[in-house]
């Protein structure tokens, strides 16, 4: 599929996201069906932009399709909705309150409100509860005998229990990068479909 067709309907995805989505992938499916059609088999650009110039503009499809266009600017909500998913403080109801928020947002398509909810429950606070609650690695119990023969020995063997203490670690910055990393996500996701 040609590069400028695939981006046109990336955007007309995007553009009649507020429909179901079984009309949401009928209306794709036909378009590009259209624009398969209309291309010779070893299109060059002009082709293509001539093609989709005649379509009209994904918002424009998406008009005529019944979508009304999202007058919501990114916020207050917003902003509040990511916080309380990465610090989860207070704790427990910071975090639903948090997801209330990003799921009450018009400007996140399903699948992003999706991701997310999978934000570590609790957020930040939720994960420094789960680090405490993980073993350590370096603690364990010992278990000595002693052998009594020629000569008196003892023998001693430690058990650990838990993972080692770098698992641990390594989950605790999981924890704390994860959630970063979608909060700029969604907030960039935001930005994108809010009222200019």
């Amino acid at each position: 599929m040609h590069p400028t067709v695939r981006s046109y309907l990336a955007a007309l995805d995007d553009a009649v996201r507020p429909l179901p989505r079984q009309e949401r992938d009928d209306l794709v499916a036909s378009v590009m069906e259209h624009i398969d059609n209309a291309l010779p088999p070893e299109p060059t650009e002009a082709d293509v932009l001539n093609v989709l110039d005649e379509l009209g503009s994904p918002e424009d499809i998406a008009a005529a399709a019944g979508v009304q266009p999202v007058r919501a600017r990114r916020g207050a909500r917003e902003v509040f909705a990511l916080i309380l998913l990465v610090l989860g403080l207070p704790p427990v109801i910071g975090w639903v309150v948090g997801l209330g928020l990003l799921i009450w947002s018009p400007l996140w398509s399903a699948r992003q409100k999706l991701l997310g909810a999978l934000v570590w429950p609790g957020g930040w606070f939720g994960a420094f509860l789960f680090a405490f609650a993980i073993p350590s690695g370096t603690s364990g119990t010992a278990s000595c005998t002693f052998r009594s023969g020629q000569r008196a020995e003892s023998v001693c063997v430690t058990m650990h229990s838990g993972p080692p203490g770098w698992v641990t670690g390594l989950i605790f910055v999981v924890f704390l990068v994860g959630p970063l990393l979608v909060a700029s996500y969604l907030w960039r996701e935001a930005g994108r479909h809010s009222a200019r």
